[in-house]
């Protein structure tokens, strides 16, 4: 019974660390990048851990790049501004992806 008063304590730490990994896993849980066309707008927005970010392009000005060979993220550009897409999908997914964009670019 001498040892008892230490068990509260480690429980205490074990479920502080717990609660911190759900916190950090959870911020994150809902990232998401979409890509929106209308018309000669081409819309990019990104949600990062609580934090959206929207970028609006030119159709008959943005340009796409293939990614280079190893990467996970393709660009999206335009004169001074460029996005880095395609963090949470496969290389083959992308592919795809990059060749429905770039019919309705100009």
């Amino acid at each position: 019974m001498a040892g008892v008063w230490v068990i509260p304590i480690f429980t205490t730490l074990e479920l502080t660390a717990v609660t911190i990994g759900f916190l950090i896993y959870c911020r994150h849980a809902l990232d998401c990048e979409t890509i929106e066309i209308e018309g000669k707008r081409l819309l990019v927005k990104k949600f990062i851990g609580y934090k959206e970010t929207l970028y609006e392009f030119n159709t008959q000005w943005a340009k796409i790049e293939l990614p280079i060979e190893g990467s996970k993220i393709f660009n999206i550009s335009q004169s001074n501004l460029q996005v880095e897409l395609g963090q949470f999908i496969r290389h083959e997914q992308q592919l795809a992806l990059i060749a429905q964009v770039r019919t309705y670019l100009g």
